[in-house]
């Protein structure tokens, strides 16, 4: 579904558009099984990058609370037209 999901994000901001993706990564660690379902940068680049979206910043969420805290990361993703 992840594809489809990168298909959907390239929908959703308009074409020619300055726009940007604001994501939240959950979760960024080794879990096994799902769901939630282990997800890593390199697999949101994957589904991102053939639509021409590179990331402008990735950092933690220094927001995250509880069991989240250290497993999301927040990106900030630019569409290179």
């Amino acid at each position: 579904m992840r594809v489809s999901w990168g298909t959907r994000m390239h929908e959703l901001l308009k074409p020619e558009s300055d726009g940007e993706l604001i994501t939240l990564m959950f979760p960024i660690d080794d879990r096994d099984g799902g769901p939630p379902y282990k997800v890593s940068v390199a697999d949101y680049e994957e589904v991102l990058h053939p639509w021409g979206f590179k990331a402008t910043s990735i950092i933690d969420n220094e927001l995250a609370v509880g069991h989240r805290k250290g497993c999301e990361k927040l990106g900030r993703w630019k569409r290179c037209l």
